[in-house]
């Protein structure tokens, strides 16, 4: 099965931007052919809801100072061969997780770059202006890896 991970702290500005974007998406089609979880913070509780022979997609918010509102796609095994930065057990990310239990999965990262993350509720600018864009992206790129994966359909 196909299952979509959309994590991030939507008090925390832009860094929720995956969260409304999966949400967009689960009043689309789109729902109706891969699972869409609404992850948030819960990094142990996602890892749960992950089989062995899940294809993961994991929805992001990125920060390396790119063009914001801009959506990138990973390889997920490239993801899991990078050392952690982890520091400790509450730091741990559905990456961190699946590295230390070596599983091993399909799958891909799309990371939203963000403009603003600090403590606040609303998207910055940037991002609010550019959200039908953001989605729309995003969605293009599931389209793209859902025909590159048929037998998970």
């Amino acid at each position: 099965m196909i299952k979509l991970f959309a994590v991030g702290n939507r008090f925390m500005k832009d860094d929720g931007i995956a969260i409304a974007v999966a949400q967009e998406l689960k009043n689309s089609p789109l729902s109706q052919s891969i699972e869409i979880i609404i992850g948030e913070t819960d990094s142990y509780w996602c890892f749960d809801q992950i089989n062995r022979n899940d294809f993961v997609i994991i929805l992001d918010a990125l920060y390396p100072d790119m063009l914001p509102g801009s959506v990138h796609v990973f390889s997920l095994n490239k993801a899991l061969a990078q050392d952690s930065n982890c520091t400790g057990q509450h730091d741990m990310s559905i990456i961190d997780l699946m590295r230390i239990y070596k599983l091993n999965l399909n799958g891909y990262i799309i990371g939203i770059e963000t403009a603003e993350v600090e403590l606040g509720y609303d998207f910055s600018n940037s991002l609010a202006r550019k959200f039908d864009k953001i989605c729309a992206d995003v969605r293009k790129s599931i389209d793209n890896i859902v025909l590159e994966v048929p037998n998970y359909a």
